[in-house]
């Protein structure tokens, strides 16, 4: 309701988005919202409005926070239907999206927290504040007592480590605790997630998930699984199979549901995408022949429109590619525009680590031994 005044005294008016993300709601206004009987519906947005009415509207598809495609492939699949343009990273051959199975119960009768989960995630904080500072951390939870309960613990925890507490102090972003109404907009290079609900002393799992069982819930569950740029890793009690979608029809436990089995590696990222376009006739054959002389690769390398043709798998490491190929075949004319294709491509799958060798379709065709040459001087020229 504010903007109408402001849309109401201009002669043109552009409102910038993003549907999948909350909209404005008072749901966790107060720190003793009880979350079983909350029955606070989303506001309405003047975005939600526009779209409503078919105000014309330009999608902006490029997604560049995460620094590796698996952080965002289920988003991109769920939530927009495959249409992101993502970039996969040199390091993609993980799954940086990992999921630690906790021990332990739900507290729904009394604190509604998840006192195991919490320690898990205090005890995952102080390893890496240890092993790697440089490292930014975030810790989302779905409710506001988990993310209170984290809170305490871990200034509990970062007091017996003055050196640690004081190298939080000082990084230019500490490590923040949040329940997922307020961390919209937040991102951070770690992110660990608590889910918070699961069985409880008995072993009983509630379907009620709190605000994920709500209208909307489903945009806070992507608002909570999208905040990380390098790694994300959910601690949970609760496991996929324990969901049970024949006693709820909401969204948003749909969807914890089929996040859950992503984060248990119980679907590919082949199966959570729709692209299933083969390699060219180009990527094939240098495949086979770099294959003939004893390199490991893989073809069609990522899971939106920048993907690379012809991947080299690093002799020394499985992890990692030690070189990306690529041509201006099916992959490279899907993009809509040269600055895209020469600038915008090259450019950021050179910043997540790739070492690029372009091949064009006529100069394999003209003269492939040339081509084949200049590969095999690029892979030595890496000590390979």
């Amino acid at each position: 309701c504010d903007a109408v005044g402001a849309i109401a005294r201009a002669n043109a008016a552009i409102i910038v988005g993003d549907s999948q993300q909350m909209p404005p709601t008072n749901f966790f206004s107060m720190a003793v919202t009880d979350e079983s009987d909350a029955d606070v519906d989303d506001l309405d947005s003047i975005l939600d409005d526009c779209l409503a009415l078919s105000v014309p509207k330009r999608t902006l598809n490029w997604h560049y926070r995460s620094n590796h495609e698996d952080l965002i492939a289920f988003s991109n699949h769920h939530y927009y239907d495959g249409e992101l343009v993502t970039f996969p990273s040199a390091n993609d051959c993980r799954s940086h999206v990992t999921l630690e199975h906790v021990e332990g119960y739900y507290d729904m009768g009394k604190t509604r927290t998840n006192a195991f989960e919490a320690e898990a995630v205090v005890n995952d904080v102080i390893q890496r504040l240890r092993t790697n500072p440089q490292q930014s951390l975030g810790i989302v939870t779905f409710s506001i007592q988990q993310s209170n309960l984290i809170y305490d613990m871990l200034n509990d925890a970062l007091a017996s480590y003055p050196e640690l507490e004081q190298l939080n102090a000082q990084s230019e972003e500490p490590i923040f605790v949040k329940n997922l109404e307020n961390v919209q907009g937040d991102e951070r290079d770690v992110i660990l997630f608590s889910i918070c609900y699961g069985p409880d002393k008995d072993g009983k799992v509630s379907m009620n998930f709190g605000p994920l069982n709500k209208m909307g819930g489903e945009k806070r569950l992507y608002v909570a699984i999208t905040r990380a740029r390098n790694e994300m890793k959910i601690f949970s009690t609760l496991r996929s199979d324990d969901i049970d979608l024949r006693r709820t029809q909401a969204e948003g436990v749909a969807g914890l549901k089929a996040f859950l089995r992503f984060a248990e590696g119980r679907n590919s990222m082949s199966e959570i995408t729709s692209d299933d376009t083969p390699p060219s006739i180009l990527a094939t054959q240098i495949a086979q022949w770099l294959q003939s002389l004893g390199y490991q690769v893989k073809c069609n390398v990522g899971y939106s429109n920048c993907k690379i043709d012809v991947a080299v798998l690093d002799p020394n490491d499985s992890t990692r590619y030690i070189l990306g190929i690529v041509s201006d075949g099916i992959s490279y004319n899907k993009l809509s525009t040269v600055h895209d294709k020469e600038v915008v491509r090259p450019s950021m799958l050179r910043r997540l680590g790739w070492q690029l060798f372009r091949v064009s379709y006529v100069d394999w065709f003209k003269d492939a031994s040339m081509i084949k040459g200049n590969i095999i001087a690029a892979l030595k020229s890496m000590g390979c």
